[in-house]
């Protein structure tokens, strides 16, 4: 399933793959420890675990019938488009989630 085409994996906090799938980031921090979606470790900070998970792996793990992964893909093409970082744009579709709503 291709995705975006960054010059660097992009990698995605546990909140920000949390608000990019409408769920806690408590789940998502559930689903690693389960190892059902992909993740990396970063170096702990004293006693605190870190995690990063790629984008195109958390895609990759889904399923379903709706692809994820091509409204992405649109939303990329029309931030190239308008002269905007493909990132920089999804970064901030996500940092606009209320988990409230």
């Amino acid at each position: 399933m291709d995705v975006l085409v960054p010059t660097t994996p992009q990698l995605l906090t546990t909140n920000e793959a949390a608000s990019l799938l409408k769920v806690s980031p408590r789940t998502i921090l559930n689903w690693i420890h389960a190892d059902r979606i992909p993740y990396v470790k970063l170096p702990p900070n004293g006693s605190r675990s870190e995690f990063r998970i790629p984008l195109q792996g958390l895609l990759s793990s889904l399923s379903g019938t709706y692809d994820l992964a091509q409204e992405l893909r649109k939303l990329d093409e029309a931030a190239q488009a308008d002269g905007r970082d493909a990132e920089d744009e999804v970064l901030s579709e996500l940092d606009e989630y209320d988990p409230s709503e």
